[in-house]
């Protein structure tokens, strides 16, 4: 095969799994992948994973293992206690005064836990609750100008964090990855909820014969 043939064919394989893309994505997805060959075998200390989905698994977690590592570093001489509680702040001022249950399952937090956190983020005087006028049984939340503040603060200090990890990432590159990986995001996030209170073989089931 021809490279202009063998270029056709990888144009094909990739506009198929990818239809709303176009020609600079698949550019940088070959370019990537082209490259990235050259680097995979030193992942893991040789200790490689017999399937690629494994291996990307396996790299996420650490990575996100890693940035916790710094997270806590960071929240030393910070504001908060947790992470989370950044996530819910951000959330929160996303949302613009969103329901307590909203923004707790939006930021893929268990109830009790979210729960526990807001009350501590109230007490603090970080956020506001307000009757639902929709509904009079719910509160929802609004950012005081104290959580306003720390919010900011977080903002400014954890995106120090990416900036380290991934500093000799190039941009169109990083590009590429947030174009592979938000869909996993889109879907699940939205499933996460139903799925935890089923059977994982029957997770997986409905999963992959939908996708089949």
């Amino acid at each position: 095969m021809n490279k202009t043939a063998e270029l056709v064919v990888h144009w094909a394989n990739f506009e198929e799994k990818y239809p709303e893309v176009g020609l600079d994505e698949f550019c940088r997805y070959y370019l990537a992948s082209k490259r990235e060959k050259e680097y995979s075998a030193n992942l893991f200390d040789g200790e490689i994973p017999p399937r690629a989905d494994i291996v990307l698994t396996k790299l996420l977690d650490r990575i996100s293992r890693l940035h916790m590592i710094y997270v806590q570093l960071a929240l030393k001489e910070m504001k908060i206690n947790h992470f989370e509680e950044f996530s819910l702040l951000s959330a929160i001022a996303n949302l613009k005064t969103p329901r307590k249950t909203e923004v707790i399952y939006h930021t893929i937090n268990e109830l009790s836990t979210g729960l526990n956190l807001l009350a501590g983020m109230k007490k603090n005087k970080y956020i506001t609750e307000q009757d639902d006028p929709d509904d009079k049984r719910s509160k929802r939340l609004r950012l005081t100008p104290k959580g306003e503040k720390v919010l900011q603060g977080c903002y400014e200090r954890f995106a120090k964090i990416p900036e380290m990890l991934f500093m000799e990432i190039p941009e169109d590159d990083i590009e590429l990855s947030i174009m592979l990986l938000k869909n996993v995001d889109l879907k699940f996030s939205k499933l996460w909820q139903q799925h935890k209170i089923k059977p994982f073989d029957q997770v997986y089931k409905s999963i992959i014969e939908k996708s089949a």
